[in-house]
């Protein structure tokens, strides 16, 4: 078995709900100089990934692994290597329809109990049987840690912990991340060793101030795009 260096949830400009301002190829390049082998796109309820990004990354290195956090009754649920079907998904009922199907995808609960209100909480585990992972997410401090139930929930459903950075700013981009062992460097297979729990968590918790500014301004880029759509709807006179 192999060791690879994995990042698998993170969002650029190419957000059609985030105000971010680095590209798919800038995250791409800041990924190259952390080292990581793996790499995933995760844009809200739209598929960034790209033959053009995908081959971008191979030169450096990196394996793009197609994906998407796509909003299922409002709340988050991480999906690597989705079929374009899964943007006709807007329930669990369809979802769990859709992994029957898909076996090639891998579900993944996102930060399920952070106090957000698009976070699965009492959805996720009345619908434990649709997720193959649970995400421990960059989003804590030392002293203020969200994904502690998470990780009661994974042990207690025997599903597998995978580390992720959730990244809008690439500063903070290799706080939380993971290592998957696998046969190989594709992306059947590292799905397989994730669903299988080959893999291991490498974390560091954010300084509250870090959290707090980060949180903040996410939040006000947030309202600043809303309010841009707003009025990019309203009828010319």
């Amino acid at each position: 078995m192999k060791k690879f260096k994995v990042q698998l949830h993170t969002h650029t400009k190419s957000d059609p709900d985030d105000f971010l301002f680095h590209s798919d190829m800038q995250l791409i390049d800041a990924a190259a100089r952390l080292q990581y082998d793996v790499l995933a796109i995760t844009c809200h309820n739209k598929i960034a990934h790209t033959k053009e990004l995908e081959k971008y990354a191979d030169k450096k290195h990196i394996l793009l692994i197609p994906g998407i956090e796509r909003s299922v009754m409002g709340r988050h649920v991480l999906i690597l290597n989705p079929d374009p079907e899964i943007l006709t998904v807007h329930n669990f009922s369809q979802l769990r329809d859709y992994k029957k199907t898909h076996q090639e995808s891998l579900i993944i609960a996102a930060h399920p109990y952070h106090p957000i209100p698009y976070s699965l909480n009492e959805h996720f585990e009345l619908n434990i049987d649709i997720f193959d992972a649970v995400e421990w997410s960059s989003f804590y401090t030392k002293s203020i840690n969200f994904n502690d139930k998470a990780v009661k929930a994974a042990e207690k459903h025997k599903l597998p912990l995978v580390g992720t950075s959730d990244n809008h700013v690439l500063k903070y981009l290799n706080l939380t991340y993971s290592y998957v062992f696998a046969a190989e460097k594709s992306i059947s297979s590292i799905i397989d060793s994730i669903k299988k729990g080959h893999l291991k968590i490498k974390t560091e918790p954010m300084s509250f101030i870090d959290l707090f500014f980060m949180t903040a301004r996410l939040t006000a880029l947030e309202q600043i795009k809303k309010a841009y759509k707003a009025i990019a709807k309203r009828p010319k006179s």
